[in-house]
């Protein structure tokens, strides 16, 4: 994408005047991308090859609740609808502040939908995105203006981009940058996008893209500030400290003593650190009461508390509702150790994140070892015949329904005997049962003896 504000080759804007383009608001949630394969959605977070969503995230945090939740609700006849290979795109908002910018409203169902990814090929076809936005009921992309630029509004950009920052406060007087464009190049609009009565002040930046070709521009709003990242040196400290005081502390833990529940490897992983986490506060409870730091701001918003319905242990929820500052003390410790660091950060020297690392390897060892217990546990399972499987078996039977009797003998002689009909066993019934004889002794007709 070019960015125009640095543009100094005129053919490039004569893309723009010269063509019908169509211009967008950048709009600034939370991007996820969604998948769904015919059996579950698949959720990624920012990029389309990071990760997908797992359940140490969900655990982490209730942020992607909402979002998780409104999938889930989708009709087989929507489902049906999305073809299986395909990524959508869209801007999530678990509030009206995902990022940096501080909007009045939600979208609807707290979603936008921008681009569509069909089978590793991006896709920026407005109609189509309108037309998937509707399926979904959610919101597309708000467009700004469509069609071919005047000769007033190409003069009007033409001037701002000749304008240095130092005077563009000039440019747009006592407006902002999304009130200059809104009203340029759509009059009739009396707000931005996700606002009730006036124009974004913080906007980032718009989107222009040209209709009939493969070509994408961006116009930036000079004035544009990101939201301060406070006590951003202090943070690391702590976030650090509280990592190295937990790994000292396990250093004496043998994780081949901890029992674990859980169905897969992250719910085992939650449970460990749950396990770990109940030792350590337990252990260091007085330091920890005395141990005075700020928890982050953003720590106070709901969406960011641990997701204690994924919490199955007990003791844990409890100590979680102690204090906020046992809460984020978890929170750290959960989202750390299913992973392994690269650098020295903070209070973390280049030997604790060697140490650091190693029992990361220590904690996935424990867990292959259960899981492939587990897995044992189950081959063994599938090869017994259980009592439901025995009472499945059918015997042969003549014409009036009656068993033929000596079965066995017939199969230890390869069939050579004659099938003999009727006769009834006069003997205990369990005597010449082949499933049953020689359980009881020779000469044992009774049970019992």
């Amino acid at each position: 994408m070019v960015t125009l504000n640095d543009v100094e080759n005129k053919n490039i804007l004569d893309d723009i005047f010269n063509n019908e383009i169509i211009v967008f608001e950048d709009i600034q949630g939370s991007k996820i991308w969604v998948n769904w394969d015919g059996k579950e959605f698949t959720i990624k977070p920012k990029r389309i090859n990071n990760e997908p969503i797992n359940l140490i995230d969900l655990a982490m945090q209730n942020y992607y609740n909402p979002v998780i939740n409104y999938f889930n609700t989708f009709s087989p006849r929507i489902k049906g609808l999305m073809p299986k290979k395909w990524w959508f795109c869209f801007e999530y908002f678990p509030d009206e502040q995902p990022a940096n910018i501080e909007y009045q409203k939600t979208p609807k169902n707290g979603l936008v939908l921008t681009a569509i990814n069909k089978s590793g090929k991006y896709d920026y076809s407005y109609d189509e995105i309108d037309e998937y936005a509707r399926l979904f009921d959610v919101d597309s992309i708000p467009v700004v203006f469509e069609g071919s630029l005047s000769d007033n509004m190409k003069e009007a950009i033409q001037y701002f981009l000749a304008t240095s920052e130092e005077d563009i406060e000039y440019v747009f007087g006592e407006q902002n940058f999304a009130f200059f464009f809104y009203k340029m190049l759509n009059p009739a609009l009396e707000n931005s996008f996700l606002m009730d009565d006036k124009f974004q002040e913080n906007i980032e930046k718009l989107i222009i893209r040209v209709k009939d070709e493969d070509l994408s521009f961006e116009l930036l709003n000079p004035l544009y500030t990101k939201m301060s990242s406070q006590n951003s040196t202090e943070f690391v400290e702590i976030y650090t400290l509280i990592l190295v005081n937990f790994l000292t502390f396990c250093q004496s833990v043998n994780l081949d003593d901890i029992k674990m529940k859980g169905n897969n490897r992250e719910e085992l992983y939650i449970y460990l650190i749950c396990k770990l986490f109940n030792m350590y506060m337990s252990d260091v409870k007085e330091d920890i009461e005395n141990f005075a730091f700020t928890i982050p701001e953003f720590f106070n918003k709901d969406k960011f508390k641990i997701n204690k319905e994924l919490i199955v242990n007990k003791l844990t929820k409890e100590i979680l509702d102690e204090t906020d500052k046992s809460e984020y003390i978890f929170k750290v410790i959960l989202g750390s150790f299913n992973k392994k660091r690269k650098k020295a950060i903070g209070v973390f020297t280049e030997n604790t994140v060697v140490l650091f690392n190693k029992f990361v390897d220590g904690i996935n060892q424990t867990l292959d070892e259960r899981l492939n217990k587990m897995r044992e546990i189950e081959v063994t399972r599938s090869g017994l015949l259980d009592f439901g499987d025995f009472f499945e078996i059918r015997y042969d039977v003549d014409g009036a329904g009656e068993v033929y009797p000596n079965v066995w003998d017939e199969i230890e002689s390869g069939g050579d005997k004659k099938k003999k009909k009727g006769g009834m066993i006069k003997k205990s019934p369990l005597k010449d049962d082949p499933f049953t004889d020689g359980m009881f002794g020779e000469g044992d007709d009774e049970i019992g003896v």
